[in-house]
């Protein structure tokens, strides 16, 4: 099972990681494995790690992630402009779903592919409850822990379009891209959003002021909550113009 800090444990590598620039191609890997700057992070009480590797598959040069019993991110810190490149663009597909997968209960906190992006929200607008829950989370764990995190999901029940928080932290919301009800598993879908629309709509009124860089960029696939299996692919990400 998770811990109360798997909610926003992408940040578990350290700040000197991040770098400016764009977000480099995970189809750049030669050797299979993920390529730097990005890291697999994965959470010591969680011994079962989630497999990533770099594969080609369908004629195209992506990530394949195993999850069995097993969890772990991958992560890509860097230091973003949002007001330059608002878009988030990326392709996935999934082929098979953790079976008791529920993200609305802890113990089925489980999802075939996510694509996140922690944002470096200045703590001025959250309320001071909220203020006070990231301080105290940086001093436990990170200094480089988010303040907010938008997750897009491929769930296995849930409709396109539904967005509701993690069951750990409502500091990452969680939106609905695809689900497993709607003859969408085993194809590859090339996905586009606009940032600006969806941190408004995750995070209401801490939108104020603009949207914030992003901090880093991850995507996982894990299982460990359930115990399933899952199987999915993940092609390049990126942040670009409108």
């Amino acid at each position: 099972m998770k811990p109360l800090a798997a909610g926003l444990a992408w940040v578990l590598c350290g700040a000197a990681f991040a770098q400016a620039g764009p977000i480099a191609p995970l189809s750049a890997s030669t050797d299979g494995r993920i390529p730097p700057p990005w890291q697999v992070i994965t959470l010591p009480k969680i011994p079962r790690t989630t497999q990533y590797s770099v594969v080609t598959f369908d004629d195209r040069r992506v990530v394949m992630a195993e999850a069995d019993a097993s969890y772990a991110n991958v992560l890509h810190a860097l230091t973003a402009d949002t007001s330059t490149n608002p878009i988030l663009r990326w392709s996935w597909r999934v082929e098979r779903f953790p079976a008791r997968s529920d993200l609305t209960r802890k113990a089925g906190d489980d999802v075939a592919a996510k694509v996140c992006v922690l944002f470096d929200l200045p703590l001025a607008r959250l309320s001071l409850f909220d203020r006070a829950k990231i301080e105290i989370g940086r001093r436990l764990f990170k200094q480089t822990l988010p303040a907010a995190t938008i997750c897009y999901a491929w769930d296995r029940t849930l409709p396109p379009g539904t967005w509701l928080p993690n069951v750990y932290t409502d500091r990452v919301r969680m939106l609905v891209l695809r689900s497993g009800k709607v003859g969408d598993q085993g194809r590859w879908f090339e996905e586009r959003r606009d940032l600006r629309a969806d941190f408004v709509r995750a995070f209401g009124a801490e939108a104020e002021g603009g949207l914030p860089a992003v901090a880093a960029i991850g995507f996982a696939t894990d299982a460990d909550n359930t115990g399933d299996s899952a199987l999915a692919y993940f092609g390049d990400i990126a942040l670009e113009k409108d």
